[in-house]
């Protein structure tokens, strides 16, 4: 190495920590300062730093980070929260891609830079926000670890965007291509959890038993250099390697020990990454496209805020954590930056000056509200009235009552396991027949006659099969049944009890679901979304089903009453009588007077 190129290495470590002193001196946002102080030693300023330097300490920085971000990831805090704050980050992530990809192709921008520019505005800083938050003593707020959980599902999002992205990089656009690296991505983490866990396990505790001062350090960057280089082989972006090393040293019972002995590492690492791309900032031509990045971040501001708000409403019913956690989620931050250093040479504009301005603005503004949540709170209760805070209270009961039927202990989840330990056998005896056909069938290749028909031995196996296959099948059928049964009552909120205006109700929505069904592939076209977005249908397809078979079971037995017959759509049958219900179940049978129905 060249003896200019440790002094320029030393410099740069010197004016991050100028850079973190100040922003603390200021009382700002650290990322603000790093980002600034970057900008001014690049090319673009003060030309202390070569671009040949700048991209290797950006690969660098950029592997660092990632690496710290996946330490802190562990699949067992994702899960800790429910899947209520699971499914909710999912949303927030759709809501906020598709506005920004809208707003980018209004601007006139191709379909890769919206994709890029949608991207990198669909998800807020961890590092950032965990920061803001600890600066103004807000970090120990019942709301941080829903925050924490959905930062962390646009921490696993953005892994795979980058996969995506790199796939695009090396000239694949095809989508069977793109599908393709994302396969490889999947398995890669599958791999990694699933396999190499045990060896490292073992690793590990021999370690842990003979460990020195640095020992854990230099395992578990070890084990980052060839994650990051494997990574690298398989096609992948390095980062995205180093991000799986940190969280299969998450994922291990004594991870907490490793994460203890490299957490001091954090702050250098994720300031080398910032000031990285501070480097990459150039302020000149940042004047020439202030309205586009201007525009975009408002958007985003706007966007998230309000959609984080509004997600964070259904998972607590509470309007003042809220508002809190969608002024909080406002910054731009590390993965953005990475996705806009990623569309060098690809996207139709410099990504990187917009994000990177992006970030700064972002930051500075979430800074600045957070100290004023309360206001913000009493103005937007004042101006909302009291119908639509109740329709968000409707919506929010809804949306847990459904997504806690799926949930551990959940009335789905309970009924699934059960099924499924019930048909346990007659599966494993259809998977049976299937096997026996498959590897015998060879074997039955010629004619056979009976009766004076001539028909081929192959059919006639296949046919004894089903035969013998007929009751497990029926069972299966039956189980199906309840589930589907179970799905219906779950998602459209009728009951076989349900009044005349509960049927015509979901009847309505289940037609409106099928429109949506129908016109979706229309709906995509005239947004210019990717061609992904079709698979989306197919939820509403689903959902118009499980409305239309509630309406169907509601009506059925409506239509029984009045014809007082017995009614046999349940797994209990029910008898009809002009005074009586009486409902015969396996082990109990209940009197239900007409009048407490």
């Amino acid at each position: 190495m060249e003896i200019t190129s440790i002094l320029t290495f030393g410099l740069v470590l010197l004016f991050a920590t100028i850079a973190g002193v100040l922003s603390v001196r200021l009382k700002i946002p650290p990322v603000v300062g790093v980002l600034t102080v970057g900008m001014l030693l690049g090319p673009n300023v003060l030309n202390i730093v070569n671009p040949d330097e700048i991209n290797t300490f950006a690969e660098i920085g950029a592997i660092l980070l990632l690496f710290m971000i996946g330490v802190e990831f562990s699949i067992a805090k994702l899960l800790a929260t429910g899947l209520r704050t699971i499914v909710g980050g999912l949303m927030l992530i759709l809501v906020t891609f598709i506005v920004m990809y809208e707003t980018a192709v209004m601007l006139g921008l191709d379909v890769i830079t919206s994709l890029f520019i949608a991207a990198a505005f669909s998800m807020s800083s961890t590092a950032i926000i965990m920061k803001i938050l600890e600066q103004k003593g807000l970090i120990e707020r019942p709301e941080v670890p829903i925050l924490i959980t959905i930062l962390i599902i646009e921490d696993v999002f953005a892994i795979f965007i980058l996969t995506f992205f790199s796939s695009l990089k090396s000239g694949s656009y095809e989508t069977e291509g793109i599908l393709g690296s994302i396969l490889v991505s999947l398995g890669v983490l599958g791999f990694s959890y699933f396999m190499l866990n045990k060896m490292i396990q073992k690793l590990s505790d021999v370690f842990l038993r003979y460990q020195a001062e640095d020992t854990l350090i230099l395992f578990s960057f070890g084990l980052g250099v060839i994650m990051a280089v494997s990574a690298s082989l398989l096609g992948l972006t390095p980062s995205i390697g180093a991000f799986l090393a940190g969280s299969i040293i998450a994922g291990l019972p004594n991870g907490k020990t490793f994460e203890d002995a490299i957490r001091p590492f954090s702050l250098l690492f994720s300031a080398f990454f910032f000031l990285s791309i501070g480097m990459l900032i150039n302020p000149f031509a940042v004047l020439s496209t202030v309205n586009t990045t201007l525009l975009l971040v408002g958007i985003f501001i706007i966007t998230v805020s309000v959609a984080t708000t509004f997600v964070f409403f259904l998972i607590s019913s509470n309007g003042r954590s809220s508002i809190f956690a969608g002024l909080a989620m406002i910054p731009l931050g590390e993965f953005s930056l990475l996705i806009a250093r990623e569309s060098i040479g690809i996207a139709q504009i410099n990504l990187v000056d917009i994000v990177s301005v992006g970030v700064l603005i972002t930051s500075m503004a979430c800074s600045f509200i957070l100290s004023r949540t309360e206001q913000i709170y009493l103005i937007t209760r004042k101006s909302i009235s009291p119908q639509f805070i109740q329709t968000l209270v409707n919506a929010s009961k809804y949306f847990r009552r459904v997504v806690g039927a799926f949930e551990p202990d959940g009335y789905f989840h309970v009924l699934f396991i059960r099924e499924i330990k019930d048909v346990g056998v007659d599966l494993l005896l259809l998977l049976g027949g299937a096997i026996l056909f498959f590897f015998t069938r060879s074997y039955f290749q010629f004619n056979m006659f009976f009766v004076g028909f001539t028909f081929e031995a192959e059919i006639a196996l296949a046919v004894i099969i089903i035969l013998f296959s007929l009751v497990p099948l029926i069972r299966l059928f039956i189980s199906l049944k309840r589930i589907f049964d179970a799905l219906s009552s779950i998602f459209s909120y009728i009951t076989p009890q349900a009044t005349k205006m509960a049927i015509l109700r979901n009847l309505l929505i289940s037609l409106i679901f099928l429109g949506i069904f129908i016109a979706a592939p229309t709906i995509v076209d005239a947004l210019s979304l990717p061609r992904v977005f079709y698979w989306l249908s197919f939820v509403f397809g689903a959902l118009s089903v499980l409305f239309l078979w509630g309406v169907i079971r509601a009506a059925s037995f409506s239509f029984s009453l009045r014809a007082e017959r017995p009614f046999r759509l349940f797994r209990e049958r029910i008898k009809i009588s002009r005074k009586d219900i009486i409902i015969v179940g396996k082990k109990e049978r209940a009197k239900i007077s007409r009048k407490d129905k």
